[in-house]
């Protein structure tokens, strides 16, 4: 058992590893919250498709392994939830049957990229289905907290006979805009656009989404994929439509941090136009 447990669990690190270029991944850290509050696991998430991913966990005092498929049901500029559902004890230190070794996964994250852009902070739950029904089992449920550091993908996939800058663009105007009118939609990819004219920020399209500490977007920007509105409205931008006038700044007042609304109080920006719950600025 333990055998095919290791090889399974080799087969899918081979293959995230094959697929890098095209995923985002995060290392995590656990702490239990029982008696006393410290570390308990490490894991390796790995992001290989728009809100699915691999997640390996180990807990190094019980030497357990665990691996489970972990899928995003809905993401915030600021928080996304997650589900997964896996094995434990993939080394068969228990001795368990596999049916005793299956595992629900629920948790919230936080993202904290304003503080460090690519980390998040997480409250996680994690048991195997015997809990649920009360059966006594040696594999204890885990609750606690954790923390997340993860990476951009360094290459986005884009389908056959579409622009690359164009996909990446219609990818951040739905991450940065969905929900805002279509004319707003089309501001936040003319903002791109804006700044890839500027001397003051990078000459592409990638260069400015990725610059760090920019858009908070950032790190559900890899699971995202753009609809026809963003699409249309990337088309838009493209073109040469600028319904922000000009700018090269926005942002939602409703939703912004502290620190990001303390830098559009103090920046000494000029206001070119509100659209929706965006103000743009340049």
């Amino acid at each position: 058992m333990r055998r095919y447990s290791v090889i399974i669990l080799l087969f899918v690190l081979v293959l995230s590893f094959s697929l890098a270029t095209e995923a985002s991944w995060q290392l995590g850290l656990d702490w239990s919250v029982k008696e006393g509050f410290g570390p308990e696991t490490v894991k390796l998430n790995w992001w290989l498709a728009p809100w699915w991913g691999v997640r390996t966990v180990y807990a190094w005092a019980e030497e357990d392994l665990g691996l489970a498929l972990v899928h995003i049901p809905q993401t915030s500029a600021a928080f996304n939830s997650y589900i997964g559902l896996g094995v434990r004890d993939l080394l068969d230190q228990s001795q368990l049957p596999m049916n005793e070794k299956l595992e629900l996964t629920a948790g919230v994250e936080l993202r904290l990229d304003r503080l460090i852009p690519g980390l998040s902070t997480a409250i996680e739950g994690r048991l195997v289905t015997a809990n649920l029904v009360g059966e006594q089992n040696q594999l204890a449920p885990f609750f606690g907290l954790a923390l997340h550091y993860g990476s951009t993908p360094v290459a986005v996939r884009t389908p056959r006979g579409v622009d690359d800058d164009l996909y990446l663009l219609a990818k951040l105007i739905r991450a940065e805009a969905e929900g805002e009118p279509y004319e707003g939609q089309v501001a936040v990819g003319a903002v791109v656009m804006n700044r890839v004219k500027s001397r003051q920020f990078p000459n592409t399209i990638y260069d400015v989404i990725y610059q760090p500490r920019q858009f908070s977007c950032l790190p559900k920007l890899a699971r995202m994929e753009p609809n026809a509105d963003s699409l249309r409205a990337a088309r838009d931008a493209l073109a040469g439509k600028d319904p922000s006038r000009g700018a090269l700044y926005y942002y939602n007042p409703k939703l912004a941090s502290a620190e990001g609304a303390r830098f559009f109080r103090t920046a000494n920006l000029t206001p070119t136009v509100v659209i929706g719950n965006h103000r743009f600025y340049k």
